[in-house]
């Protein structure tokens, strides 16, 4: 699709301003919010804390006060990035390459936390940038089929409209700093997969956005645009890392990632399986009445399901847990629910879980492939059922998009919110939290965005 190099498609996007609506302006605030309430969340567990402070005071407050107290940018954008990320429950995008577009969100929030006079409508249109580039780039070059991690996307997205907004949209610098991302190359995505899975998953995010600002930086320097790395055929990016294919958009650079992010609603769970533990809730009373004599779980699912969150022998972790398809299902069976201590070592049900997603059999459902990757669908689709000792079956669950797709937004909604309460219960009474989430929905576009720092701070 595209003709031109990336560095020369994404330095001409961000030097238009897009055209705000009601759609996109309300999309953008709950991105927003979404992630705001997960950053406040994650900065009560020890763990993260301790990644995300790391050569800081870990003395944490109110997340986003301390946040005004560092004095680098790039350690700023680390920490909140790290937080949004730590629990696998912020926003994601599902394509030939997976993206959670919200890891991006760290890297203007630390540059508009020192701005006094940037308005609203900035950060807004720089979030819907960031968003579209990760988003779009997923849409049609998979680096998990190499091998390579998504968050090579989160870093080239905050470098690239970080880069326009510390130089002013300069495009020489903003192509610059596109080359020198593309120099810097990818990193493995083993940390995502057995026998590797650790806590480097939760915390490559902030690595990548911090690291992407640095390079930006470092491209303000004069020096060479580079603008043949792309596609130089011997030392150049797609030979080098993608085997000669293109990197390119899967499509024109607009405003419509941001129109059909993924929210994860209820379950803090990697987001394939977020429909198949809605199915596993539903038939939870089945299978309490049914046990005895059920003999296998089938689960019919797509295939990048299979590829990246099933079949996994041991589960080694938390974070090997959280992207298990089936412990996930035999939670919402014995369980009714998922939650973020659901997956931790210490969880009293976690034998339970263990014993019985033996039982969970994962199969490809090629119609729902197909319909995962078809834009005017993207549904994630799962379907259980229960064989009986028997030889017969149950009925079928099957669940096409779940709560946190676009096309039940409405529906979401007010669960969305809820979550964000939870999340600020531990900093904010419930008023506050709600107070919070009304006025963020509310601000006028063209306030200056310490509005919502302030409303945020304990100032």
């Amino acid at each position: 699709m595209d003709e031109k190099n990336i560095d020369e498609i994404i330095s001409d996007y961000l030097n238009k301003d897009i055209q705000l609506n009601e759609k996109n302006i309300k999309a953008s605030k709950l991105a927003l919010l979404d992630t705001i309430g997960c950053v406040f969340n994650a900065s009560l567990n020890t763990p993260a804390t301790i990644f995300a402070t790391y050569g800081l005071s870990d003395a944490i407050d109110n997340p986003i006060s301390y946040m005004k107290d560092i004095e680098s940018i790039k350690e700023r954008a680390r920490f909140f990035s790290i937080f949004t990320r730590w629990f696998d429950y912020n926003d994601t995008f599902l394509a030939k390459e997976w993206a959670h577009p919200s890891d991006n969100i760290g890297t203007i929030f630390s540059y508009f936390i020192e701005k006094n006079n940037m308005k609203v409508s900035t950060f807004i249109d720089s979030l819907i940038k960031m968003y579209e580039i990760q988003g779009c780039l997923a849409l049609h070059t998979s680096l998990n089929k190499e091998g390579y991690d998504h968050v090579f996307y989160v870093k080239l997205a905050s470098a690239s409209v970080f880069s326009s907004l510390i130089s002013k949209n300069n495009s020489e610098i903003i192509k610059r700093t596109v080359n020198n991302i593309l120099l810097d190359g990818v990193n493995l995505r083993a940390y995502r997969h057995e026998p590797n899975v650790g806590k480097r998953k939760s915390w490559a995010a902030g690595d990548a956005v911090s690291r992407g600002m640095e390079i930006a930086l470092v491209s303000e320097f004069e020096d060479e645009i580079y603008s043949s790395v792309q596609q130089d055929g011997e030392w150049g990016f797609e030979k080098i890392f993608l085997n000669n294919q293109k990197l390119s958009f899967g499509k024109d650079l607009s405003d419509w990632v941001i129109e059909n992010i993924l929210f994860k609603v209820l379950y803090p769970a990697e987001f394939h399986g977020q429909s198949a533990i809605e199915a596993s809730v539903k038939l939870a009373d089945l299978y309490k009445e049914k046990e005895e004599g059920i003999e296998k779980i089938i689960v019919e699912t797509h295939e990048p399901a299979i590829r990246i969150i099933s079949n996994k022998a041991n589960l080694k972790n938390p974070s090997d847990r959280d992207h298990s398809l089936e412990y996930m299902i035999a939670a919402g069976l014995l369980f009714k629910e998922v939650k973020s201590e659901t997956y931790e070592d210490n969880f009293s049900g976690l034998q339970q879980i263990e014993n019985l997603r033996k039982k969970i059999k994962v199969q490809e459902n090629k119609e729902f492939t197909d319909s995962y990757y078809d834009l005017s669908k993207r549904h994630i689709a799962n379907t259980i059922y229960f064989q009986y000792t028997d030889g017969s079956f149950s009925n079928k669950e099957t669940v096409e998009t779940p709560i946190g797709h676009p096309n039940r937004r409405e529906e979401a909604e007010p669960l969305l919110k809820q979550k964000f309460i939870n999340n600020m219960s531990s900093h904010f009474s419930e008023d506050k939290a709600k107070d919070i989430w009304d006025k963020i929905l509310l601000i006028d576009v063209d306030s200056e965005f310490k509005e919502i720092i302030k409303l945020l701070s304990n100032d």
